[in-house]
C-alpha cells in the first residue's frame, strides 16, 4: 500500500520553486519493507484550493478584461456612466506611477473587469480582485513578447505560506487595512501561452509557463482626493465604452 505524508507531518520540511517535497513509502505486502521511500513533489497548483485547478477548463462569465484603456483628467469622467459609480474624492483607485507619469484605476471600474491590459512606460497589467481585496501591478511580457491577459473566470485559493511571502514582498498590495484576504482569487490567463496565473501570486499555476513569475512594479491603493492631491496633472481611467475591453468569448 503506498501512502503519502508531508515532510511537514514528519517533523521537517523543504519548499523548492514553488513545490513541496512529500515523502512516499512503499512496503510489500508481507510487511517487509523492500524498497526505499519515494521523493514526490507537489506543484504549486496541487498545493492551492482547488488543487485541480488546472483540469478545469475556461469558465466565461461577462467579466471582460480591459485591453483599450483610455484615460484623460478627471474632467473627461461621465456624469452618469452607466453600471459605474460616479467618481467623487472618496472613491478608492489603485496609483501607479512610472517617468514623471502618473495614472489613477478607480475601483468602480476594476471591480467589474478586473484586469486593466495598459502600456505606461512598458507594457503592464493593473488588476484588482474584489474578492481578496488583492491589487498587483506587473509588466505583461512573456518570454518577450508582449501578452493580453483577461479573466478566466475561475478562482483558487492560493497556499497560505505563498500569500503571506507575496504580501511581505509587496507583490501583492490591498485598498483595506486588514491587508488581502487569501480567498478564492483571481485566475488570470494570457494569450501568448494559455497558461493560468494568479493574480495574487503574479505567478503561472498551469501551463506552460508553470511557476514562472511576473515582474511586479509598485502602486498603492488611496482614494481618488488623496491621489488628486499628489498628482494634480495625473490622468484616471474612463470607464467603457471610453475604454474598450477584450472581445467577448464566442
Amino acid at each position: 500500500m503506498r501512502r503519502r505524508a508531508l515532510l511537514t507531518a514528519l517533523g521537517a520540511s523543504v519548499a523548492t520553486a514553488g513545490c513541496v517535497v512529500g515523502y512516499t513509502d512503499s512496503g510489500s505486502s508481507d510487511g517487509n519493507d523492500d524498497t526505499d521511500g519515494e521523493i514526490e513533489t507537489l506543484t504549486l497548483a496541487e498545493q492551492g484550493t482547488p488543487p485541480t485547478i488546472c483540469s478545469e477548463e475556461l469558465k466565461p462569465d461577462g467579466i471582460l478584461a480591459i485591453d483599450d484603456p483610455s484615460f484623460g483628467p478627471p474632467t473627461e469622467w461621465p456624469d452618469d456612466p452607466d453600471g459605474y459609480r460616479p467618481l467623487n474624492g472618496q472613491s478608492t483607485v489603485i496609483g501607479v506611477e512610472h517617468g514623471g507619469e502618473a495614472r489613477a484605476y478607480p475601483l468602480t471600474i476594476l471591480n467589474v473587469h478586473e484586469i486593466v491590459n495598459d502600456t505606461l512606460g512598458r507594457p503592464v497589467i493593473v488588476t484588482y480582485c474584489p474578492i481578496c481585496r488583492s491589487g498587483m501591478i506587473a509588466e505583461r511580457r512573456i518570454d518577450g513578447e508582449t501578452a493580453v491577459f483577461d479573466v478566466s473566470g475561475l478562482l483558487w485559493m492560493p497556499p497560505g505560506i505563498y500569500t503571506a511571502a507575496a504580501k511581505e514582498e509587496d507583490r501583492v498590495f490591498s485598498d483595506r487595512k486588514d491587508g488581502v484576504s487569501n480567498n478564492g482569487n483571481l485566475v488570470m490567463y494570457d494569450d501568448r501561452t494559455g497558461s493560468y496565473w494568479s493574480q495574487m501570486l503574479a505567478q503561472a499555476i498551469c501551463g506552460p509557463k508553470a511557476e514562472q513569475r511576473l515582474d511586479v512594479h509598485a502602486g498603492t491603493a488611496s482614494t481618488w482626493g488623496e491621489w488628486q492631491s499628489e498628482h494634480p496633472n495625473g490622468d484616471v481611467l474612463l470607464p467603457p465604452p471610453i475604454s474598450g475591453t477584450v472581445d467577448p468569448p464566442l
